[in-house]
């Protein structure tokens, strides 16, 4: 039986502190998430969780490793793939030009895209069109170094934008009455929508595409060659939609 281990790789905040790495090895698959995108990778009762988290455990069963969830800041996910103190990022990360650069892509296992959550009464019942454009000029909230922050200064030059460590610090801040939008990836303004619905309302459409994938250091071409042939085989036999489905009830 495959075991699924969780360690944090948080850094040092003492001179001299070591942080917890682990070795490279052909038995062991280690996974860089960033746990605080419900549903597509969190972290629950102290267990990584979510969409991400059950095809991690796929690729573990189908490759023969053991999967350890290795936790790393956001910013420094690419750093410690270079780095080689992980083997593949699985962390709600889009593909982009500058990620490309320095990383692999493998192919995409879900076309995702931005959306929007908004307070309920500062929303517009056409949708989230109409609904952005009433709310262009006011609080607009963002996750830092994330895509929707890159959109949202590229688009709300109008607004007052501000930026959150999480999703569910906007969340919060939008309950409070600080923000009156929420720009992120879909899927989690989806969830937290549902989750928070008595105070704030999104749709289920999206602003722009961005294809979410899985990163694969330049060096390790065989793991990177191994996880595009299983995305092809769950595309098939339909492992993706299941695990979609299960999490994204729209995905069924």
């Amino acid at each position: 039986m495959k075991r699924f281990v969780f360690l944090s790789a948080l850094a040092a905040l003492v001179a001299g502190c070591q942080t917890t790495t682990v070795k490279p090895s052909d038995e062991v698959l280690r996974v860089g998430v960033t746990p605080r995108s419900q549903p597509v990778i969190f972290k629950q009762g102290g267990t990584i969780m979510g969409i991400e988290a059950d095809f991690a455990k796929q690729i573990g069963t189908a490759l023969n490793r053991d999967v350890v969830f290795v936790e790393v800041p956001w910013d420094k996910q690419l750093d410690y793939l270079e780095q080689n103190k992980t083997d593949i990022i699985m962390s709600n990360m889009t593909i982009t030009a500058p990620r490309s650069i320095r990383v692999n892509f493998t192919t995409p296992y879900l076309q995702s895209g931005l959306s929007a959550a908004f307070i309920r009464g500062k929303h517009e019942a056409s949708g989230l069109i109409g609904s952005v454009m009433i709310n262009q000029t006011r609080n607009i909230g963002y996750v830092k170094d994330t895509t929707g922050e890159f959109y949202a200064v590229q688009r709300f030059t109008r607004g007052t934008l501000k930026g959150f460590d999480s999703a569910d610090e906007a969340v919060k801040a939008m309950i409070d009455g600080r923000i009156d939008m929420f720009v992120h990836d879909a899927p989690v303004i989806w969830w937290l929508s549902a989750r928070n619905e008595r105070n704030i309302i999104a749709f289920p459409e999206v602003l722009n595409v961005e294809p979410v994938a899985w990163a694969v250091g330049r060096h390790n071409r065989q793991l990177l060659d191994d996880v595009n042939a299983l995305v092809q085989q769950w595309d098939r036999d339909g492992t993706t939609s299941k695990i979609l489905g299960n999490w994204l009830p729209s995905f069924k």
